[in-house]
């Protein structure tokens, strides 16, 4: 499989994409306090209906461009898995692991629901992956779907948003029509396969997933409910099984070796889950180590767990993983020498204006400014 990244320029200059993106990046943050008076942190920025509609039509096209499976290079990568809202949390990520184009993100969906930020958390990779094609990813989860949505959170986030059910309401639909058209699949280095949820009983061969038709919803059964939906089944159990959930199937150790057989494939990577074995690591190692579940969101609904993201290196051949894990005790607002409207965002909207800018990084290495 050939590489996603040859003819795909470095940074894609689009004066729109800049502005949304230099102004969430420039926002400040804010504390508010809920029902038991816990602090909330939050970004305090505002994005409007036409800065969504203009950027949500543009990903459209960017998503659809690509294939449903992605092919990424063997070149090393930052995996992030479950966000979903936690803006803060995503800005510090990026921060400690370097922001684009210096390091390549691939994210494993589920960004919006049931936190507090899902509108400025998609906005943000949004333009990320438009303004750095070749250097973020973004796969689709089962929460980036109108059924979901509708249940979990981010319906109701945009209509309190805007504080008119007509507008919040045109606004929720620009999104989840983006999300029909998002990818459900990579393979980076040709050794790893990654989805939100994992494996199905539909698919024979990795390649099947490019036949899966978009835009479309996620279908209540078959492959690409199934890559959005799954479980890894308890250590103890092995082949499919049906799943607690009441959609899709769990998967056991056979299936697994089977599929990594059948595909050259040496690493399956997925998020969807967390399970209490995940809450000091934010992620757990199944199968012998062929299956990685990873969990990206920290103190997911007070449940005050630990998360990590993984850095994967290709060195020989081999697959090298390493875990960079985020403690619920810095759940904290970022200090103001970490406000990402430092002087290298400053910097690079100047030079963005004489349409001359080469910016190394939209964030740049930031600590200690």
């Amino acid at each position: 499989m050939a590489s996603m990244m040859e003819k795909i320029p470095k940074i894609n200059h689009d004066d729109e994409i800049f502005a949304l993106l230099y102004k969430i990046l420039s926002s400040q943050v804010q504390t508010l306090y809920g029902e038991d008076m816990e602090k909330i942190y939050q970004l305090n920025v505002d994005i409007s209906p036409l800065e969504i509609a203009k950027l949500t039509e543009k990903m459209k096209k960017v998503f659809l461009d690509q294939p449903c499976l992605l092919v990424i290079g063997a070149e090393p990568i930052t995996v992030v898995a479950d966000m979903h809202g936690q803006s803060i949390h995503l800005l510090r990520i990026l921060m400690t692991c370097d922001a684009p184009p210096t390091q390549k993100f691939l994210f494993l969906g589920d960004y919006v629901d049931r936190g507090s930020q899902s509108v400025a958390v998609i906005c943000l990779l949004f333009c990320l992956k438009h303004r750095y094609p070749n250097h973020v990813y973004l796969l689709r989860g089962n929460h980036e779907d109108v059924n979901t949505t509708l249940n979990y959170g981010f319906y109701d986030e945009c209509l309190d948003q805007w504080k008119s059910e007509e507008i919040g309401e045109t606004v929720w639909k620009m999104f989840i029509e983006t999300f029909n058209c998002m990818p459900l699949a990579a393979v980076i280095g040709s050794k790893v396969f990654c989805s939100h949820g994992g494996l199905s009983p539909n698919m024979e061969s990795i390649e099947e997933i490019n036949a899966i038709d978009r835009p479309s919803v996620v279908p209540p059964y078959g492959l690409a409910c199934d890559l959005l939906w799954s479980d890894p089944a308890q250590p103890e159990r092995n082949g499919w099984g049906l799943s607690h959930r009441g959609i899709s199937f769990t998967y056991g150790k056979s299936v697994v070796d089977e599929f990594c057989a059948k595909n050259e494939i040496s690493l399956v990577l997925r998020g969807h889950q967390l399970f209490k074995e995940m809450y000091p690591q934010g992620c757990v190692l199944r199968f012998g180590g062929r299956l990685i579940s990873l969990f990206s969101a920290l103190n997911y609904e007070g449940h005050k767990n630990n998360s990590s993201v993984l850095k994967l290196d290709f060195v020989g051949g081999k697959v090298k993983v390493k875990q960079v894990v985020y403690r619920c005790r810095h759940y904290v607002p970022l200090k103001p020498a970490e406000i990402l409207a430092c002087r290298d965002m400053k910097q690079a909207k100047s030079q963005e204006k004489r349409r001359g800018s080469r910016m190394d990084s939209v964030m740049g290495k930031i600590k200690g400014d």
